[in-house]
């Protein structure tokens, strides 16, 4: 969904859902996120249509339209203010809710997104249930490591989309950085998912079965990741990590020898597999990959205590 049709789309008025006096003590506290009224916003130039309809007691409505005309310019300070603006001067307008929201993204598209989310809070409270205030306010949440009250919102919105790959990617993750790795395995094994996981879901999966201890679940999963989306080094190096942690030093080779076929020049795969070369005690080919990786501007002291290492068992053969 466009910026504009965030705006555009409208409420109907049972979305309303708190009672009248409950509303206003709300929206008290609500309009204070808003340092300064419109007329006080700086930089603020309304369009010469709107200028006469806003010098005369202009009405909510009004306000609305300039606060969507603000936003469709991407000037979302300016379309905050005006949506507070409009909130202030007709406290019990139609559409309470959608305004509430408005206001909320336009503040969140502005990067306040504390305030952001104090007003989409708001705006749920007053009946606003979809998919995309559960996603806005769940990456608010996020930005400001609030990660509990993230998942609520991810797990909200995915009760919309189940098949959201957005939703999936950010819960499975949030879900990962609150140890709960049970959590991440119920959201992304589901059978439907096979065959459909982005790689980011590949990357947490695995990342939640190694964490459980499903060391051969965690490589699987990364194969899977891997015949999706064959030029992944992020998956190739989660799996080699794996394979050498089970003892798999042959499978390991193969994976980074792959990587490489589609990544030649990354120097992390081959000081990987420089060093995978040099537990299967393949020292002439771990000397030219670790070297090759220095070369391609890996100049991390591992990789040269490999090396030597390596020069040093080679030398030792002589």
């Amino acid at each position: 969904m466009t910026m504009p049709d965030l705006f555009r789309s409208k409420r109907s008025r049972r979305s309303l859902g708190l009672p009248h006096a409950r509303r206003r003590i709300c929206l008290a506290a609500l309009f204070l996120l808003t340092a300064s009224p419109l007329l006080c916003a700086q930089n603020c130039t309304p369009p010469e249509s709107m200028k006469a309809k806003l010098q005369d007691k202009p009405n909510a409505a009004v306000y609305n339209d300039l606060g969507v005309w603000f936003a469709e310019k991407e000037q979302y300070g300016c379309a905050a203010n005006a949506f507070a603006t409009s909130l202030q001067t007709e406290p019990e307008q139609p559409d309470l809710a959608h305004v509430v929201f408005m206001f909320g993204v336009s503040l969140y598209f502005s990067g306040d997104f504390k305030e952001a989310i104090g007003a989409l809070q708001q705006a749920e409270q007053l009946g606003t249930n979809e998919i995309k205030i559960h996603t806005i306010l769940a990456t608010a949440l996020d930005s400001t490591h609030e990660t509990a009250g993230a998942i609520a919102e991810w797990r909200a919105a995915l009760a919309f989309d189940p098949e959201s790959s957005t939703v999936l990617d950010s819960l499975s993750s949030d879900l990962l950085l609150a140890n709960d790795f049970q959590g991440t395995i119920d959201v992304l094994e589901t059978p439907r998912l096979l065959g459909q996981r982005t790689e980011q879901q590949s990357a947490n999966l695995a990342t939640a079965c190694t964490k459980t201890g499903k060391l051969d679940e965690a490589a699987k999963v990364l194969r899977e990741g891997l015949n999706i989306a064959p030029g992944s080094l992020p998956l190739v190096h989660q799996l080699t990590a794996i394979l050498v942690q089970l003892g798999r030093l042959e499978e390991a080779k193969t994976a980074l020898e792959l990587a490489l076929a589609h990544h030649p020049d990354d120097a992390l795969t081959h000081e990987a597999l420089g060093v995978v070369l040099a537990r299967l005690k393949q020292m002439a080919g771990a000397k030219e990959h670790l070297e090759r990786a220095i070369a391609l501007g890996d100049s991390t002291p591992a990789v040269k205590e490999n090396l030597a290492r390596v020069l040093a068992e080679l030398g030792a053969e002589k």
